[in-house]
């Protein structure tokens, strides 16, 4: 079984990046761990154009998607972003979880 992974990506001003990253480690980070159903957290350098910030974060199972972004720790975790947004572009939050068996269908040619 795969486990859903939320994903976080945005573009940064470099000139902030160091202090962003400081605020991310020391302040943000323990603040994401604590939301129920987060399991492990990973950070990459993004390669796609425009984007220099990404942040993974593995779920403990699909039953716990909606408990993770609704919980009042993820609503704090939202809130910790709101001083840093004048200094981000593009923000995006996606989750990827497995399909899963799909009902049939019909495929037309």
């Amino acid at each position: 079984m795969t486990r859903p992974f939320l994903v976080v990506r945005a573009s940064i001003e470099p000139a902030i990046m160091d202090e962003f990253v400081r605020w991310y480690e020391g302040e943000h980070l323990p603040h994401v761990m604590e939301i129920p159903g987060v399991v492990k957290a990973y950070r990459s350098r993004c390669r796609r154009p425009g984007i220099n910030w990404t942040a993974l974060y593995e779920l403990s199972d699909e039953a716990s998607v909606q408990a993770v972004i609704a919980s009042q720790e993820a609503d704090r975790a939202r809130r910790d972003w709101e001083r840093w947004l004048p200094h981000v572009q593009d923000l995006s939050v996606e989750i990827y979880a497995g399909l899963g068996p799909l009902a049939s269908f019909h495929h037309w040619n």
